[in-house]
């Protein structure tokens, strides 16, 4: 009896398996090839990226240097987001031939998210080179005679950082990630953004800080560069280093006298070889 049953049940098995067979082939074929396709289709990704030269206009933003230097250039991330656009396109049908129910389900879910975390991704990527391209464009387009070079730095970089905050709430948005916590997060930074930048106009304006606050506007400023030799209150000798409110100067001795720019504006100095 026993022995019968046994028989039974291990006959159920393989009729199970042999009814199997055929799909879990099917499946092994399907994923072998999409592999083989994902593979071939991530090398022209990278080709054409790299012949359109999207890796150097990348290359050339802020986090794009940063990627660079990690080693994922635009044409390597290019080839990662198609090959695993194909990779999950071909385990999802792999597994649909299956026909297991939670498998099923949990496909559809992954074939559901991955149109938004794709588009997530491209518009991350395509912002960043639009975002430098505009901060680009706009700090050519502030004329220099009327606005210090130091001021459109500051501008251009807060201009340009505020934008990639932008954009990452907007690759969040997209993809749905944390949807409530994002809003909230995004208020809380433009507020952070907004006070902060009140309280530095105050501390520069109304807090003692106007010396300073005039060397950042000040078109004479703008004289002193590296290189040059210049005379103030008896010192001479060679710039060596400026900073936003700071200048090096090495004298005949190769003595080194930090001095605040603000000293060159107020007390007055001379150009003796540029």
């Amino acid at each position: 009896m026993f022995e019968e049953e046994l028989i039974s049940v291990l006959t159920q098995i393989i009729d199970s398996i042999l009814q199997f067979l055929p799909n879990i082939t099917l499946s092994a074929i399907i994923l072998i090839i999409g592999y083989l396709v994902g593979k071939a289709a991530g090398k022209a990704t990278t080709a054409i990226v790299k012949m359109i030269k999207i890796d150097e206009s990348f290359g050339k933003t802020t986090i794009g240097k940063q990627l660079l230097s990690a080693g994922y250039p635009f044409s390597r991330i290019a080839s990662i987001l198609v090959r695993l656009v194909i990779y999950v396109l071909t385990i999802m049908t792999a597994l649909s031939l299956l026909q297991i129910a939670v498998l099923n389900e949990i496909g559809l879910m992954i074939a559901a998210y991955m149109p938004r975390l794709i588009g997530a991704i491209i518009i991350f990527l395509l912002g960043i080179l639009l975002v430098d391209w505009l901060t680009d464009v706009i700090e050519r387009l502030m004329p220099e005679e009327a606005i210090p070079r130091s001021i459109v730095a500051i501008l251009a970089t807060s201009f340009k950082y505020l934008l990639y905050m932008v954009l990452v709430f907007v690759a969040f948005d997209v993809a749905e990630i944390a949807p409530h916590i994002v809003a909230s997060a995004a208020q809380a930074v433009f507020l952070v953004v907004a006070v902060s930048v009140g309280l530095t106009l105050a501390l520069l304006v109304g807090l003692g800080l106007k010396e300073e606050a005039i060397v950042l506007v000040s078109r004479e400023a703008e004289l002193i560069k590296p290189g040059m030799k210049v005379e103030i209150e008896g010192v001479k000798g060679l710039v060596r280093r400026v900073s936003t409110f700071l200048v090096e100067v090495e004298d005949e001795k190769h003595e080194v006298h930090v001095i605040p720019k603000r000293e060159f504006l107020q007390k007055g100095f001379r150009i003796l070889k540029e």
